[in-house]
């Protein structure tokens, strides 16, 4: 029997304490509430008894590591760079967070590489792969404002697993590629797609002698590369990001309208075209300038019914959304009064939110200024107003407050989606008065679906060998 406080599974790594437990928690809490969706595939390659680390592609600040714990259950040691632990305030979490400081040569201004701290995290890794735990890395070695991966990865990754199997301190270890895709960085209530890639088995990758000398090194970082473009789409541009995006969303919510995880689909068709237009010239290729005529037409037409957004062909059948009114207007008329009680009693949260998401410049850095701030003032008015409560209620009002407000802020946040999309139901709905504008919107989403048909058909280019 175990008592309080004791771990649950023998890691050195990522105990299942009450740490871990509490952090897992929080972060399942944060997910819930600042993710519309989260659509996770591929979460059997990930192994329940295996050493392993985990490489993520890294574009959004702390929010990665927040999805990651949030969507996967469990509490991985990140590495994080020594930099960070620099800032007040976040040198506590990282440190509560159990997370693995890490020197990078990019970081040194003035003073010289700091080998020690690299020994000493390697040194760590070895013990939680030691001990069956998980590791965490993001291998692009920062986070940067590019539609894609940051290539070529850091050596890092590779050094960690082929370094404790080479040194005896385990017998093998897996690498497991994550991917995560966002349908719009910063935003409230976006979409998120977590792909989960084939695992690459590190032990293949050692050198003749059982070592891990330079060639296996640099192999074993190219895979993990090519590991992680399964699951991270990566564009030469924004444009071209944004263009596959909405012809991807388009052929997906086109096919069917009310399908499970739409966004994990969209996303992987998204990476799909990707590959076929880098293989096709790119952003100044025909196959790329085909498709941006179409989805750029598709725009034009939806506008001239009232909206811009190509998720909208949805709405494109009217009867659909005649449909929906009903029950959407009902559930919006249900939620109203604890809706607007909830914004009344999470105004400070939630303008301290959208101000340091307004003041913050760097896009991969909003979701952490928006998110970091709701953490931070949302448990400071609950407490602020259960104390005025309980001065002029007694105990019985600080509860009620504490209670009510975690519930009205869930209820505002349905009720705020629900009046959204009834409003797009009500618009769509009068589209049936203009059949002509209707006609045309149809048949813009056509030629933006039958132009992807056409170029997921073309061939893959095959990488040439190397030697």
């Amino acid at each position: 029997m175990r008592g309080r406080g004791t771990t649950t599974r023998n890691t050195a790594g990522a105990p299942t304490n009450g740490r871990a437990r509490s952090l897992i928690w929080l972060c399942r809490v944060v997910v819930r509430v600042f993710m519309r969706q989260v659509d996770v595939t591929g979460r059997h390659h990930i192994p329940a008894d295996r050493p392993t680390i985990l490489v993520c592609n890294h574009s959004n600040g702390l929010a990665d590591p927040v999805v990651l714990i949030g969507c996967l259950g469990f509490f991985p040691r990140f590495l994080v760079a020594k930099s960070m632990w620099r800032i007040r305030g976040l040198s506590w979490l990282l440190r509560y967070a159990m997370c693995v400081p890490v020197a990078r040569r990019n970081d040194v201004h003035g003073e010289s590489f700091d080998a020690a701290t690299n020994a000493a995290a390697f040194a760590q890794c070895h013990g939680v792969l030691a001990a069956g735990g998980r590791v965490a890395v993001f291998p692009e070695g920062g986070v940067d404002d590019h539609p894609g991966l940051t290539l070529p990865l850091k050596t890092g990754t590779a050094r960690i697993a082929l370094s404790a199997v080479a040194g005896g301190r385990v017998d093998d270890v897996v690498i497991v590629p994550l991917g995560i895709t966002y349908e719009e960085r910063g935003r409230f209530r976006g979409q998120v797609a977590l792909q989960i890639g084939e695992p690459v088995e590190v032990v293949p990758f050692l050198g003749a002698a059982g070592d891990e000398d330079a060639v296996a090194v640099r192999a074993l970082t190219e895979a993990i590369g090519a590991a992680l473009l399964t699951v991270a789409a990566t564009h030469a541009s924004w444009r071209s990001a944004e263009v596959t995006h909405a012809a991807a969303e388009v052929v997906v919510r086109t096919e069917d309208p009310d399908a499970a995880e739409p966004y994990a689909r969209v996303v992987e068709l998204q990476r799909e075209l990707a590959t076929r237009l880098a293989d096709h010239g790119g952003d100044s290729g025909p196959a790329f300038k085909g498709l941006e005529a179409r989805v750029d037409d598709l725009r034009e037409r939806l506008e001239a019914l009232g909206t811009h957004t190509p998720a909208d062909v949805v709405h494109l059948d009217a009867a659909h959304a005649r449909r929906r009114i009903l029950g959407l207007g009902a559930l919006s008329l249900g939620l109203a009064p604890l809706g607007v009680a909830g914004y009344a009693l999470h105004a400070l949260p939630a303008a301290v939110s959208y101000g340091l998401g307004r003041r913050t410049a760097h896009p991969a850095w909003k979701a952490t200024a928006k998110g970091g701030s709701a953490v931070v003032t949302v448990p400071i008015t609950y407490a602020v107003e259960a104390w005025a409560a309980r001065r002029r209620w007694g105990p019985r009002g600080a509860v009620a407050v504490l209670v009510a407000g975690p519930v009205t802020g869930l209820a505002a946040i349905a009720w705020t989606a629900t009046v959204d999309e009834l409003r797009r139901s009500v618009r769509a709905a009068g589209w049936a008065r203009r059949p002509e504008g209707l006609a045309a919107a149809r048949a813009g989403r056509d030629a933006v679906v039958a132009e992807v048909d056409r170029i997921v058909a073309l061939p893959v280019a095959v990488p040439a060998r190397r030697d």
